[in-house]
């Protein structure tokens, strides 16, 4: 199988839950594909109007076919983190998040067909991205990154990801 057409079952997999747009551009950068998730939480009595609690939930996925994953990627798509997708996309260029945010996660899934350099999958488990909001009040934001191996048939991922990584090794 080749990774466009892996790309395109992933795709079909996210279509259900997500919002998909083919291709998306981030400054510049080139994805195949960009998901969107949202689902609002809420416990209320007797009628909506006597809420008790309300929990805004969010994902941002970035699909990107690649010939072999280096370190550099994983560096550019830090600086778009901190520059564009956090700001823009979790933030909407507000100072901090909405009111009921409980969590932000955005995910990068590369998809490579020759593999990835020893110095990208040593930046791949080292890869961080963390951010509380008014100390946690708000809500979270936090990176992950999945890599999928076609050559050597392997997942890997950063420390946020090992669950996707755990789920994706049984299909992979």
């Amino acid at each position: 199988m080749t990774g466009q057409e892996f790309l395109e079952k992933l795709l079909q997999s996210y279509q259900s839950a997500f919002d998909i747009t083919r291709p998306y551009e981030v400054e510049g950068e080139r994805y195949d594909a960009y998901a969107a998730f949202n689902v609002t939480s809420a416990k209320y009595v007797l009628v909506k109007k006597a809420e008790l609690w309300r929990a805004n939930c969010f994902e941002h996925t970035f699909f990107s076919c690649r010939d072999r994953l280096e370190a550099e990627d994983l560096k550019r798509f830090r600086v778009q983190i901190d520059t564009f997708i956090e700001p823009e996309l979790v933030r909407n260029k507000e100072a901090c998040t909405a009111e009921n945010h409980m969590y932000t996660y955005i995910t990068a899934i590369f998809i490579c067909e020759n593999g990835l350099t020893q110095e990208a999958g040593k930046a791949v488990r080292d890869f961080k991205f963390f951010k509380n909001y008014r100390l946690g009040l708000r809500g979270y934001s936090e990176a992950r990154v999945l890599v999928f191996d076609m050559e050597n048939h392997k997942v890997s991922g950063n420390r946020a990801a090992r669950e996707l990584v755990k789920g994706y090794e049984k299909v992979f």
